[in-house]
């Protein structure tokens, strides 16, 4: 393709190509490093001026030697070379990079011929843990290959400030944001935690892009970040983590920005998602064209290998017999056959448009043997029986007890297609919709959760067994210095992450804090007798397991304020530096409350001989009406605890609400209640009040 005009800036843009995923598979290993080298190869033949990476490059935050090694290879053929690079940096690199040793962009560094530079922000799988917070982003960035920006090192309190980027007429502000946990990034937009930097020089030139890796949709009320939150000024955003494909943009008219979602480079999950087209996208600045409708171009990918999905109802089809398991299989042996049969002549045509030639073999046992790619098949299966019958009466609904589809084992399914596709251990998902009860008020089973899926899916990666069981030790432990959240953050870095020092920086860390809150306290200080010190330490801990139980007598900050909305139009500015203004996010700032120490104590001192009695945090939601802090009342339905944001998106369960008799403090049995953070400085203080008294 032809070079761009002095005064276009072509950028390619992909995202989440999760190169390593799978490595070790002997089909499929390979296929996300091919895709990757096929995206760098695209940005050399286009001659585009930047790649822009919208997060997740790597599938683990531990790459691989071969991974890395891939991926180096990758970059190194396409980014660099002698063709110079057209763009003009404006703006101080060091403000973007100042995380790291080397604050310039790489293509300014006269050690390197840099002719493509690469803007990548991290995700949520090779996001930064361990010691000095250190990603394969940061290997990259520190070999020269990759200019990492987006970094964030606070996350309650971020500023946001752009590289600015000039070719010919045409002016370029680029943001980028790296993956934060999605409630408490939720949290520090309503807090009004996050700046954005904005350039006032000729204003309205700059056409400002900006680059996020969060949850899309909404799964829970906090769990994704709402396009609402990201400012107006923002001309085009580009979404990763989503793996859907829109290869187009979508126009949000309330924020008057463009949203692009180029979705993932290889298919990480047999789900509808990953079966669409894949793309990369080509984008064309122009100062003269509009900045609402920039020019788009979506490139096929042609190293994907070929996915085919298709949703089959048993009981749908007229001449099946439920109890007829041969003929079932049957059935389904046929529908995979064809489904086989569709995705090698998409390969095939795929092949002869790209000028591959297919090279056919014999067949041995009905295996054609070609050098066509094996295609993903997966076939859904809805193997439950006739729900309900109404035997001719109106006001009566007798539920039928038939048997449901009898299926043969899914893995025993699969293998009869080994060497026809790629994933001949999953080829087929079996699951069932639940039966509808007569019972007005049905008790929730947990059976209905663990067999409305019969599948071998080597997708399912287990985390919330993990938590259940984290969750089931601490209830039966009872600690009262160890936070229920962070242990269990704790635990997963260890597991996941395979950080190895995640449990013992965890477990130092709560202790220092706690040595902290007792060296604060005037009358720890004072005591000389061992014993008594002693003495001292087992009440608080006795305090803080009780706190940690029942909260009737401690006071909470920000119980009697609940966060208002601020004005849509209210937008603070500064100038704290030249040549910018900061523009806080509108429209969803909270104020924080003021409620001191001082009215802690003086409130526990006024209610000495009172019981407060207030709902459990584990009931406090956040609503998506009024943007306020409110409790649960008891009820009948089961409860979705969202609302804590110290609580990842992996930790949100149901938890079914019971009724129980409330029962004087003296004979309640102690009940259990997951506590979210350490125990605060206010029971310390709290506790040595009433020791002075």
């Amino acid at each position: 393709m032809e070079l761009p005009d002095e005064d276009t800036i072509r950028i390619l843009i992909t995202t989440d190509n999760h190169v390593g995923y799978n490595e070790n598979d002997p089909i499929t290993g390979n296929d996300s490093w091919k895709t990757f080298h096929e995206v760098m190869m695209i940005a050399k033949d286009y001659q585009v001026d930047m790649v822009l990476q919208s997060g997740d490059l790597f599938h683990v935050n531990k790459p691989s030697k071969k991974s890395l090694y891939q991926v180096m290879r990758s970059l190194r053929l396409a980014c660099m070379g002698d063709k110079p690079c057209e763009l003009e940096l404006l703006s101080d690199s060091s403000r973007v990079f100042n995380y790291s040793d080397f604050t310039n962009v790489n293509y300014e560094d006269p050690n390197f011929n840099i002719s493509i530079p690469v803007f990548a922000i991290s995700g949520n799988h090779d996001d930064a843990t361990g010691d000095k917070l250190l990603c394969p982003m940061d290997i990259l960035h520190v070999s020269g290959l990759v200019n990492h920006y987006g970094k964030v090192l606070e996350t309650d309190k971020i500023k946001l400030a752009p590289l600015l980027f000039q070719k010919g007429k045409t002016k370029l502000a680029l943001y980028g944001l790296q993956s934060i946990r999605e409630e408490r990034l939720f949290r520090t937009f309503k807090e009004g935690g996050i700046t954005f930097e904005v350039p006032t020089v000729r204003d309205g030139e700059w056409f400002n892009l900006m680059c996020v890796h969060q949850n899309h949709t909404g799964h829970t009320n906090t769990a994704f970040l709402p396009e609402q939150f990201l400012p107006e000024f923002l001309d085009m955003v580009v979404w990763g983590h989503e793996h859907e494909c829109i290869p187009n943009l979508v126009y949000n008219p309330t924020r008057n920005f463009n949203v692009l979602q180029p979705g993932s480079s290889v298919a990480t999950s047999l789900c509808d998602a990953e079966a669409k087209p894949k793309y990369v996208f080509i984008l064309e600045i122009n100062y003269q064209q509009d900045k609402k409708q920039p020019k788009l171009i979506p490139v096929p990918l042609n190293t994907i290998r070929t996915f085919k999905m298709k949703n089959v109802t048993l009981n749908e089809v007229s001449f099946l017999n439920p109890h007829d398991k041969d003929a079932i299989t049957k059935y389904l042996i046929e529908e995979v056959e064809e489904m086989i049969n569709e995705a090698n002549e998409e390969t095939k045509e795929k092949m002869r448009q790209n000028g591959v030639e297919i090279e056919e073999g014999s067949e041995e046992e009905g295996v054609q043997l070609t050098n066509i790619t094996l295609p993903l098949i997966r076939l859904r299966v809805n193997y439950s029986g006739p729900t309900a019958t109404n035997n001719g009466n109106k006001n009566k609904t007798i539920v039928n007890e038939m048997l449901d589809y009898q299926v043969e084992n899914p893995r025993r399914f699969s293998n009869r297609f080994v060497g026809r596709v790629a994933n001949s251990n999953n080829i087929v998902q079996y699951f069932k919709k639940k039966k509808p009860t007569l019972n007005k008020n049905p008790k929730p089973d947990n059976s209905d959760l663990q067999n409305s899926v019969l599948s071998n899916d080597d997708n399912s990666n287990g985390e919330f067994q993990i938590e259940m069981l984290v969750n089931d030790m601490l209830n039966k432990m009872q600690l009262s210095l160890l936070p229920e959240v962070g242990f269990n953050d704790a635990i997963k870095k260890f597991v996941e992450k395979d950080e190895k020092t995640a449990l013992k920086e965890f477990i130092d860390n709560e202790l220092s804090t706690e040595v902290d809150m007792l060296v604060s306290s005037k009358q720890f200080v004072d005591k000389e007798n061992s014993d008594d010190i002693k003495l001292l330490i087992k009440e608080v801990k006795r305090a803080n397991t009780t706190a940690s139980r029942d909260t009737s007598s401690i006071p909470q900050n920000n119980s009697s304020e609940k966060p208002t909305k601020s004005d849509d139009n209210d937008i603070i500015i500064s100038s704290d530096d030249e040549g910018f203004k900061e523009t806080l996010k509108p429209s969803t700032r909270a104020p924080k409350s003021s409620t001191s120490m001082a009215s802690s104590k003086k409130d526990i001192q006024g209610r000495k001989n009172k019981t407060v009695t207030r709902s459990s945090p584990d009931s406090i939601v956040i609503s998506d009406s009024d943007d306020e802090i409110v409790s649960q009342d008891d009820g009948d339905e089961d409860e979705i605890v969202a609302g804590d944001s110290d609580m990842s998106e992996d930790e949100e369960y149901i938890k079914p609400k019971t009724t129980r008799k409330r029962t004087s403090a003296a004979k309640k049995p102690a009940t259990k209640r997951k506590t979210t953070t350490t125990p605060r400085t206010d029971l310390l203080e709290s506790f040595l009040a009433k020791k002075r008294r």
